[in-house]
């Protein structure tokens, strides 16, 4: 039980992650350019 729920989190948290990384780059990107 705990351990699918702390792999569910693991997931959540990369993919929340990768999409706060991927928004800022677009951001950074947008003011550089």
């Amino acid at each position: 039980m705990k351990k699918s729920i702390w792999k569910r989190l693991l997931q959540i948290i990369i993919t929340v992650a990768t999409s706060i990384v991927s928004a800022l780059g677009v951001t950074s990107c947008g003011i550089h350019f």
